[in-house]
């Protein structure tokens, strides 16, 4: 499935931030929900801690994994029954310094999705069963250019903060060191 995924990316261009950031609490909640799965439960109920502004993704794609490993799972709070707590310790893309793809390429901004989930296990007598926590992290780069476009505009949080400075830049120095050399060069060949 994965692969189906980046071939897709790769034929229609960069993935939103959402999209990466999707992925990112995909694979950091499939080793979660296999964990509950193995002790047998058909029924959970899920509970998202915290206040940061991305807990309605994390329920969402804790459901899908959870369902696919075989556990039905309740968002409102039952008084019996087993509870699954989740809380995001780390969710959001960052954005590094620019840099050029090539000496003569465009722009590029590195980017960091990360998510980082601790999860409680807790059975129907309220002992904890189950704590672990799990992460992910993809990076890509992205086109200066597609920031735009990848980026959300009504979810602030899943934008990460461009740099204005750049890193890695060889192709300006030298031309600034050529137009300079090439002045110093007329000027004395012209006063001969």
């Amino acid at each position: 499935m994965m692969t189906v995924f980046l071939l897709g990316l790769a034929l229609t261009g960069s993935p939103t931030n959402l999209d990466i950031l999707e992925t990112v609490v995909l694979n950091a909640l499939e080793p979660i929900a296999e964990q509950v799965s193995a002790h047998g439960l058909e029924f959970v109920t899920l509970n998202v801690q915290g206040e940061h502004e991305g807990g309605w993704l994390i329920e969402q794609i804790a459901t899908v994994a959870l369902s696919h490993a075989g556990v039905t799972v309740y968002t409102n709070r039952s008084e019996e029954g087993w509870m699954l707590n989740l809380r995001p310790m780390e969710l959001g893309v960052t954005y590094a310094q620019t840099r050029r793809s090539w000496l003569l390429g465009g722009k590029q901004v590195p980017r960091l999705a990360s998510c980082e989930i601790a999860a409680t296990l807790v059975d129907s007598s309220g002992n904890v069963v189950l704590t672990v926590r799990e992460g992910s992290v993809i990076e890509s780069a992205v086109p200066i250019s597609d920031i735009v476009i990848i980026e959300n505009s009504t979810e602030r949080w899943l934008n990460g903060e461009l740099s204005e400075e750049e890193s890695g830049n060889i192709l300006e120095p030298l031309v600034v060191t050529g137009v300079v050399t090439a002045l110093v060069y007329l000027f004395y060949s012209s006063r001969n």
